[in-house]
């Protein structure tokens, strides 16, 4: 009778383990729903289904200068200011969202700082087959852009299987303090 208690006891734990095993290694709705991506890199040009996008450079400062306000905006990381090219391919769109993802895996937002909704690419509507200049802002630390990959789309929520352009910066950590600005001026998102 003792041995048939530790059989039922032995499958009992074997059962749980393996429930909670099943549990852990199914996939969710988030693993396979994820933007797709659409991979580029600096200076050539990312073509989505709904928009493209080239990025033109990539520049750092401490301070901001945003057109048609006052004082400079400051910083204790760092502005990481990426000149780009966007054109909208089908229809009139916006870029609702912008991050950058470090090589070690972080996430840094779009910075949404008082004024620059007016002048940078994220507050810009843009019309099919006119490419539009500007710049997107990122705050996050400077010495984490080595291996940083510009990540856009769209839309700012509910970007599951939306294209989303996956731009690798080419940044590297000899070339930070060539990247450098004391002050980093934005223009005006334009259309050309």
């Amino acid at each position: 009778m003792t041995g048939r208690r530790i059989v039922n006891v032995g499958l009992t734990v074997f059962v749980l383990v393996a429930i909670i095993a099943l549990y852990r290694w199914t996939p969710t709705q988030q693993d396979f729903q994820q933007p797709v991506a659409v991979n580029g890199v600096i200076g050539k040009p990312v073509h989505t289904p709904r928009f493209d996008l080239t990025v033109d450079g990539v520049r750092i400062s401490k301070k901001l200068r945003v057109p048609r306000t006052t004082p400079d905006r400051d910083t204790l990381s760092d502005f990481v200011v990426i000149d780009a090219t966007v054109k909208a391919t089908k229809e009139p769109i916006h870029l609702g969202k912008v991050q950058i993802r470090t090589s070690d895996g972080y996430l840094y937002l779009g910075s949404n700082r008082s004024g620059l909704q007016e002048a940078d690419l994220t507050g810009f509507q843009f019309a099919p087959d006119i490419p539009a200049r500007g710049s997107f802002v990122v705050e996050m630390p400077a010495d984490k852009l080595p291996g940083a990959v510009l990540l856009v789309t769209e839309k700012p929520f509910f970007t599951e299987l939306e294209p989303q352009a996956t731009i690798s910066l080419g940044v590297k950590k000899d070339q930070l303090a060539g990247l450098r600005q004391p002050v980093a001026v934005l223009t005006n998102a334009d259309a050309s």
